[in-house]
């Protein structure tokens, strides 16, 4: 085999193992890309449903504590109407009477369940931005960003809920609003 001969076949081997290693790198970076556009897609259509369970849980879970508080009105009220009836004194004899107790364990429970489920959101959300994250960055990144953008490989929007009160805190940098109640 001649000197030129060998030269020639190392040249196309050198070729053909940088086209299997750029070919080997493509793929990989098209499948760490498509695993993490699929799993913001799923992420963001799973925080819809999150969002709808949290909202219909705190509100079902207020009813009964309308219902119940209805309950105690009722209850209230006619045991004031049974002990005004009769006399001049009858009011304070109820005043001394005892009153039925009141049960707050469905308000303490509603309250354990909005903080619950809002810190549950927040870290939805907090998860939606770390996958986002991480996919801007191999967009970003080279030669993944390259070899992502020749495949057809875009930035995905996200959706982030806020408040109105939230964003105009962040418009103005400010956010002034101490008050509990």
């Amino acid at each position: 085999m001649s000197k030129g001969c060998i030269v020639g076949l190392a040249s196309v081997g050198m070729f053909v193992l940088f086209f299997v290693i750029m070919a080997t790198m493509a793929i990989s970076n098209h499948n760490v890309a498509v695993g993490l556009e699929t799993a913001i897609k799923a992420k963001q259509l799973d925080n819809h449903s999150e969002m709808d369970n949290m909202t219909k849980k705190i509100c079902q879970v207020a009813q009964v504590s309308s219902k119940q508080m209805e309950s105690l009105k009722d209850i209230f009220a006619s045991h004031a109407q049974a002990r005004t009836t009769g006399g001049d004194n009858q009011v304070m004899t109820w005043i001394k009477e005892s009153i039925p107790n009141i049960d707050t364990k469905t308000f303490d429970n509603l309250q354990n369940i909005i903080v619950s489920s809002r810190d549950s959101w927040t870290m939805r959300q907090k998860e939606l931005v770390d996958l986002s994250r991480e996919h801007e960055k191999l967009l970003n990144m080279f030669p993944s960003g390259v070899i992502l953008s020749m495949l057809g490989h875009k930035s995905i929007p996200i959706v982030i809920v806020t408040s109105t009160k939230t964003e105009k805190a962040f418009e103005s940098g400010k956010d002034d609003d101490v008050k509990l109640f």
